[in-house]
């Protein structure tokens, strides 16, 4: 079984203009600096699972930070998102410190999750990410009921869902669409087409990319389906799709992306794919590096600057996370019942 390329056209004829002005360019150099955190974070958390300082399992999403951080750049502080197991891209793009996912996945008590999540329940309410879920597509009916409720008390704050292709496939994912746009629920469903449910090719399953946006768009919600190669276009139309959706309408939104990686750490991906297939793709299609050579032709120092400063925070934030304290072997049992003395403090 061999994955299919997610975009299989040129990268020539994807890639839209940047942003006019100077205005735009700060744009495009924010989005430029958040998909590098997302990146360097996920390469460094890789070496200190190669280097036995972290333990568990990992799922990458190098390859698909343009659309992590093309949806979220179009949020405010206040909306929410929910997760999936490959969702460190989302929570950093959310605004999670970066501090507390390594120590998270460290295992220390400074981690978002107190050192006990670890890498596929990471969350962090200050900034609204209300977490991922190791269950597929679990994620997505607290998006929705969260952003009914605030909008039930009267804000206009929205929620986003990020799922992949393969909880595309889940009943609890057509479930929630269906109540999501009874109740006029204010919330963004998107869907990362990585081209691959773990080792099946999604277009076996739904058809070439864009296919799962024209299915939802049968059942009467609106749906768009967005290059996930290009940051820039993700942003644009991941703003559209939140004015529709802070309007009072569901919506969804198809990220065609790819998975670079293996499913996991764990995961024997050349039995079902040519093990050159993720760096071949990267190669030709990385949406890092075609939005450097697109920015360097305006501000070569500005993008290298990011790149260093990337770079030192990255590395300070992993020595913070390190040399916090670890949970200590009594406090194993708490939180595991709820705790009425502490909800009386909420």
């Amino acid at each position: 079984m061999t994955q299919t390329a997610a975009n299989p056209h040129s990268p020539a004829d994807v890639f839209t203009g940047l942003p006019v002005g100077e205005a735009g360019l700060a744009e495009a150099h924010a989005l430029y600096r958040g998909m590098t955190v997302v990146r360097a974070v996920e390469l460094e958390i890789e070496k200190m699972h190669r280097l036995g300082r972290m333990s568990g399992s990992f799922h990458s999403s190098l390859g698909q930070e343009a659309a992590a951080v093309g949806v979220c750049a179009a949020l405010r502080d206040g909306d929410m998102v929910t997760s999936t197991h490959r969702g460190h891209g989302h929570a950093l793009a959310k605004g999670v410190p970066m501090e507390g996912v390594f120590a998270e996945l460290f295992g220390r008590t400074s981690g978002v999750s107190g050192g006990r999540g670890g890498s596929m329940h990471l969350h962090d309410r200050p900034s609204g990410f209300l977490g991922e879920n190791a269950i597929v597509a679990g994620g997505l009916p607290w998006a929705a009921g969260a952003a009914w409720a605030r909008r039930r008390r009267g804000g206009d704050d929205i929620a986003v869902a990020f799922i992949g292709d393969g909880g595309f496939a889940q009943g609890v994912t057509h479930e929630t669409l269906l109540l999501a746009r009874f109740w006029a629920s204010p919330c963004l469903i998107v869907c990362e087409n990585n081209g691959l449910a773990h080792s099946m090719p999604s277009d076996r399953l739904f058809g070439a990319p864009g296919s799962i946006a024209r299915i939802v768009e049968g059942t009467g919600m609106h749906a768009r389906y967005v290059d996930g190669r290009d940051v820039v276009a993700v942003a644009e139309t991941a703003r559209e799709m939140v004015a529709r959706v802070r309007a009072g309408t569901p919506a969804f939104l198809e990220c065609g992306v790819y998975r670079v990686r293996p499913h996991s750490l764990s995961d024997p991906d050349y039995r079902y794919r040519p093990k050159s297939a993720g760096p071949d793709w990267l190669a030709l299609n990385d949406p890092i590096a075609n939005l450097r050579t697109r920015l360097e032709a305006h501000a070569a120092n500005r993008v290298a600057r990011i790149d260093a400063e990337v770079a030192a925070e990255v590395e300070a934030a992993r020595d913070r996370a390190e040399a916090a304290e670890r949970p200590p072997a009594a406090a194993a049992k708490s939180f595991v019942y709820t705790s009425p003395e502490l909800q009386n403090h909420a």
